[in-house]
Formats: C-alpha cells, sequence, structure tokens
C-alpha cells in the first residue's frame, strides 16, 4: 500500500514541475545575476534583490511541493491544503515587495 502513495505523488508531482521549469529557472538566473552585482558593487538595493529572489524561488518551491504532498496525502483536508498555499502566498508577496523596494531604491538614487 505504501508503494501506491509514491506512485501516486510522482505521478502528480511530475506535471506540474515539467509546467513550472521556466518560472524555476528564471527565477534560478535572476538570483545568479543578483549575486553578481552584490559581489560587485553590493549596496542595499542589491541586497534586497537577492533576498526577494530567493523569497520568490522559494515560494515557488514550496508551491510546487507542498500542496502536491497535501493533495497526495489521505489526512489532508482543504483546510489545510488552503492554510498551505496562503502561507506560501504571503512568502511569495513578502518577495514581491523585496524587489519593488530594491527597483525603486536603484532608480531613486540613480
Amino acid at each position: 500500500m505504501p508503494r501506491i502513495e509514491i506512485m501516486s505523488y510522482f505521478e502528480v508531482l511530475i506535471p506540474q514541475l515539467l509546467g513550472s521549469i521556466p518560472y524555476l529557472v528564471a527565477w534560478v538566473v535572476a538570483l545568479t545575476l543578483a549575486v553578481v552585482m552584490l559581489k560587485r558593487k553590493g549596496s542595499r538595493a542589491e541586497r534586497f534583490l537577492v533576498i526577494g529572489c530567493s523569497m520568490m524561488l522559494g515560494s515557488r518551491l514550496l508551491w510546487l511541493f507542498i500542496p502536491t504532498w497535501l493533495k497526495v496525502s489521505r489526512e489532508a483536508s482543504n483546510i489545510s491544503i488552503a492554510s498551505a498555499m496562503g502561507k506560501i502566498s504571503c512568502l511569495s508577496l513578502a518577495g514581491v515587495v523585496c524587489l519593488v523596494y530594491a527597483f525603486w531604491t536603484k532608480w531613486k538614487a540613480g
């Protein structure tokens, strides 16, 4: 019986992973460029850019794995799935705020 749950988890995860690959690649590239910018001339804007990219990449990874795991789990209810998605959305919103602040600080300064 546990083998069926593992197979069903991967059956749900693989299509979601394939659909999320462009977003994951984009956030990894953005994070890499932000780290390079931070190492060259690290100001406050670059730090917030790294933090925002990290939060967005983390929220995308959590959005991929946690709801999938909760959907496959027999004990999960709709309330627990909605609660997990709400917390992940808050992390994503914090990432957007950091990114907006980083760009605003960078363009205001120069």
